[in-house]
């Protein structure tokens, strides 16, 4: 080949240069890291003990069915739509959780945004539910859901806001 027949691509001191690039810092990449790690792992553990909750309402709900069933009794409509309402809402919340978790896991080397958009989104869903949740019940452990969730939507925003600086590419990365 030539060297009229090269393409500028090949030749980049002759092109202009290329548009900048952002990136983190290395110390603020490696802390994006981190904290995406943490928050994709809390989320995995709130998925988990959102289904166990799941688990155990629905084994409530046909304790007390087959309790009533042999005292020739039965449960009345709305508090049977209730349990119902209460067990879909918590296994909703486990699947989201469970995939906000592997996301975030799975993007922690990028700085896609969208992954600790979707993070602070269902945390302050599920902190919104747990506090009605708790108006009607008793605090328990939902206090420890409290704290993970506040823990998601802070470290989802300190991530968030961590600044890119630009990068310019070099002659010998124009070259490939």
């Amino acid at each position: 080949m030539s060297y009229d027949q090269q393409s500028s691509h090949q030749q980049p001191w002759l092109s202009e240069p290329g548009p900048e690039v952002k990136i983190l810092s290395p110390a603020d990449d490696a802390k994006s890291q981190r904290w995406r790690l943490i928050l994709g792992c809390s989320s995995v553990f709130l998925g988990l003990a959102s289904g166990f909750y799941a688990y155990t309402d629905i084994s409530m709900v046909i304790r007390a069915m087959n309790t009533a069933a042999t005292a020739g009794d039965y449960i009345p409509a709305d508090a049977m739509n209730h349990a119902i309402a209460v067990i879909a809402v918590f296994c909703v919340l486990a699947l989201a959780y469970v995939g906000v978790g592997i996301w975030n896991i799975i993007t922690r080397r990028s700085t896609a945004k969208s992954p600790l958009i979707a993070a602070i989104i269902l945390a302050a869903a599920a902190l919104i539910l747990i506090v009605i949740y708790m108006t009607t019940q008793s605090t328990g452990l939902r206090v420890g859901g409290i704290g993970l969730n506040v823990l998601i939507i802070s470290r989802a925003a300190i991530v968030l806001r961590m600044k890119k600086v630009p990068v310019y590419p070099t002659a010998a990365e124009w070259t490939n």
